[in-house]
């Protein structure tokens, strides 16, 4: 069966991102189909450029806001250059089955719908609540093509606890073309029956293949000169986010060497930390570095899903403020697999859980129910 999926692709350094997608297909080519990534990329028309450039430079800007994002784009220039190493271009190309033209619009994709026996959306963020508010992005509800083109959301995620009440009734209308919805987060579940749509709960894409999938796809790296944390870091402003003093103190004690690979989420990835090997990485070279490492330190998602994954010791940094409603799906996994001591909770939490023994046969037991489950389902669905 030839099967569209429309999920988020085009980041140039978030390494979940890429392997979500990669992982799926992965998946479903394992099992016979002919899967392809259609490219939506949202192409915002000239004159609605126009008018925000107007509001900016000849309307009163704040000047607050005007100063927060200069230093944005100011980190943004920077990741155009250093992505430029982590070559995640050529990674689609070579690893990705996707469309030959980028659709800029759902009038794109009405006119000229990409060929498909299904259509899937999912994984990542591709219901976040903001996206219910254009028109273009219904691409991510599967609203072009035939209806006799059957369509599922696969661990499609809302990246929120909850929908705006004022936008239920458009969410509502939006699943009405699903013949069947699967979401990532617990939550989501909640979220699709306030709306009266069922809903099941399945695990991200990654955590579909056993470690030999991506053993095959990681490539070992050049060492480094002593044993190393690595620590991936996403969605954070500060090196205080991740106790950095205390950290730096006991990469000392330990006689442990730091080396780091900045990404962007949320917000811009951006170097945080002095004294520390920096490694812009291709995905094979970041795998290599989780496989490699004594320990994780990361406030991303995938980042620990790939520590599970290659059983290594990791320590999880919840996120705080704005962003920390990105957390429950971090601890919501972690709490059935036995894991939550690998949240940082206090000072001292680095020693301890460095130290931390974890039975990884027991985590594996832990993690082949819930897999079991994400695979009847997919095999269902696609029947």
């Amino acid at each position: 069966m030839r099967i569209g999926i429309v999920t988020f692709w085009q980041s140039g350094d978030n390494y979940g991102q890429q392997l979500q997608c990669w992982a799926l297909q992965r998946y479903l080519k394992g099992i016979g189909h002919e899967p392809f990534l259609i490219r939506y990329l949202y192409k915002e028309p000239l004159w609605r450029k126009c008018l925000k450039l107007m509001a900016k430079t000849v309307l009163v800007y704040p000047l607050l806001r005007w100063w927060r994002h200069r230093e944005v784009r100011r980190m943004e220039a920077v990741n155009r250059v250093k992505n430029k190493e982590r070559r995640f271009e050529e990674f689609r190309k070579s690893h990705i089955y996707q469309t030959q033209r980028i659709y800029g619009s759902l009038k794109e994709l009405r006119k000229d719908p990409p060929t498909a026996d299904l259509y899937i959306t999912g994984s990542d963020q591709v219901w976040h609540p903001v996206l219910l508010r254009r028109k273009d992005d219904r691409a991510y509800w599967l609203d072009f093509g035939s209806d006799r083109i059957r369509r599922i959301a696969y661990a499609a995620s809302f990246g929120s606890d909850q929908c705006p009440l004022r936008l239920q009734a458009e969410l509502t209308a939006r699943l009405s073309r699903f013949d069947i919805l699967s979401v990532r987060e617990e939550s989501g579940v909640a979220i699709c029956q306030a709306v009266g749509k069922e809903a099941v709960h399945v695990l991200d894409p990654t955590l579909l293949l056993a470690k030999e999938e991506y053993l095959s796809l990681s490539r070992d790296i050049p060492p480094s000169p002593s044993p190393y944390i690595f620590i991936y870091s996403i969605n954070i402003s500060s090196n205080e986010e991740i106790c950095w003093p205390e950290l730096r103190g006991f990469t000392e004690r330990e006689g442990l060497s730091l080396v780091v690979t900045p990404a962007s989420g949320y917000l811009p990835g951006r170097e945080l930390f002095q004294g520390v090997e920096y490694r812009y990485a291709t995905i094979p070279e970041w795998l290599s570095l989780i496989r490699h490492s004594g320990l994780v330190v990361t406030t991303s998602f995938h980042g620990v899903a790939f520590c599970i994954l290659f059983h290594k010791p990791f320590v999880y940094f919840p996120l705080s403020g704005t962003h920390a409603k990105g957390n429950s799906r971090v601890l919501n996994m972690l709490s059935k697999l036995s894991l939550s001591d690998n949240v940082w909770k206090a000072p001292g939490d680095f020693e301890r859980i460095y130290h931390l023994p974890i039975d990884w046969d027991k985590i594996e037991e832990s993690l082949a129910p819930l897999r079991e489950r994400s695979v009847t389902f997919l095999r269902e669905a696609l029947k």
